[in-house]
């Protein structure tokens, strides 16, 4: 990624900017997997979480071309749709993607572009930009430290950083359920609380649950469970801890889709009790059942690392900055 020189001034370099062209799979993709290695990115994934994204505005999307090249891309998103149960950030807007193609990279292309994406915010109302946190579409938790071109230009920009987010993993041939978190888990039971895999018994104690305790984006983690369980995927998908069967009251969830792990979180007045280290291991095995090989996420903060994840085996992975910038 590029950092410095004039607005959109390239010397030797016929820069112009425009939309995404018509056959950008095979003008586009490619070299932004290129630009992003670690990311997975095709031409699928990128239709998926772009351009079928609620709030896909294509003035959000620029390139950057040197006369029919394309070689840049910035996208930036300022919310349209409100995120079910959270709270308004219409004072926001997101760059989500950032990448300029290898070759025409600190010759001015990805200062040129950020300025492009602010200025869309701006005329969106924003009046401040965030890398990269935004729900539901976002690909990373922030700007990945392992590229650190693109967080020199941030940063030269004009970004600073809120905090660093972790993405971590832990190999599943080798788990064993330690056996301080079955004396909890027989504990938890004589105290009256089940752990138990979702049934359509408990939807509307889980969606309460979500939407009373953590606000933002899991509701809809919940409901997609929810679906695709009553659909035939794995009810242990979605874990649950739960009490009073007369009037079932759920204490905390955990959640799998894949080889990717969480959410996961306990109600505030529950927690110290062993509750999110017993369904943590239970999510565990449901994904080992299932044959996968791993478990990852993107997103959590150095504190739960060590208070919940490093002692069932998780590394951290890779390392992001969360920034932000005043419009």
């Amino acid at each position: 990624m590029s950092r410095g020189g004039p607005r959109g001034k390239v010397p030797g370099m016929r820069l112009r900017f425009g939309p995404l062209p018509p056959d950008w799979p095979e003008s586009v993709v490619p070299w932004m997997a290129e630009a992003l290695p670690r990311e997975a990115l095709d031409a699928g994934k990128f239709a998926r979480q772009a351009l079928c994204d609620p709030n896909f505005d294509p003035e959000g999307l620029v390139l950057a071309f040197d006369g029919d090249l394309p070689i840049g891309l910035v996208w930036a998103v300022h919310r349209s749709v409100p995120l079910e149960n959270a709270p308004p950030d219409g004072d926001r807007g997101y760059l989500v993607l950032l990448a300029v193609r290898e070759g025409f990279r600190r010759r001015g292309v990805g200062r040129a572009l950020v300025e492009r994406a602010e200025a869309f915010l701006r005329g969106r109302g924003a009046r401040s930009a965030w890398v990269c946190g935004y729900a539901p579409g976002y690909f990373l938790p922030g700007a990945d430290l392992a590229y650190p071109g693109g967080c020199e230009l941030l940063t030269a920009c004009g970004y600073r950083e809120v905090y660093q987010p972790i993405a971590m993993q832990a190999e599943l041939w080798d788990l064993r359920v330690p056996d301080w978190v079955r004396e909890r888990a027989a504990r938890l039971s004589q105290e009256g609380v089940r752990v138990e895999p979702f049934h359509a018994a408990l939807t509307l104690p889980t969606l309460e649950f979500a939407r009373e305790h953590f606000r933002g984006d899991w509701v809809r983690w919940a409901k997609e469970a929810i679906r695709d369980i009553t659909l035939g995927d794995d009810p242990r998908r979605l874990m649950l801890a739960w009490r009073n069967p007369d009037r079932p009251e759920v204490l905390a969830y955990s959640h799998y889709g894949g080889e990717r792990f969480g959410p996961i979180g306990v109600r505030e007045s529950e927690r110290g009790r062993g509750i999110g280290q017993v369904l943590l291991y239970e999510t565990l095995q449901a994904q080992k059942a299932r044959g996968f090989r791993c478990s990852w996420f993107l997103w959590s903060d150095d504190r739960t690392a060590d208070r919940l994840y490093r002692a069932a085996g998780f590394r951290e992975i890779r390392r992001f900055a969360y920034l932000r910038k005043e419009l």
